[in-house]
């Protein structure tokens, strides 16, 4: 997970904060793609519900949406089970 998130650092400027500003928003599309898998969903499906729910704000992140989803879709049935949304915001904002 960790080269996939520094290549989601990447995308985005780095504000000077204490916290990532981009680390919350990916958060939540790994939640929604934790909870399409979960629910049965398809990759595809997935990919184009989550980037078409992304409000204004969030529209920026439409193109780490089918990265998040692919990597998310890898994760095994019991991963699923833990807080794969936490644990993504956690290690993204160790950066």
């Amino acid at each position: 997970m960790r080269p996939f998130v520094i290549f989601l650092l990447s995308l985005l400027p780095v504000a000077a904060a204490a916290q990532n500003p981009i680390c919350a928003p990916t958060g939540e599309i790994v939640a929604a793609a934790v909870e399409a898998r979960k629910a049965g969903q398809g990759a595809e499906a997935a990919k184009a519900g989550i980037a078409a729910g992304l409000d204004s704000k969030k529209a920026g992140y439409a193109p780490a949406v089918p990265h998040i989803v692919d990597w998310v879709y890898t994760l095994s049935e019991a991963d699923l089970q833990k807080d794969v949304a936490g644990s993504w915001i956690m290690q993204c904002e160790a950066r």
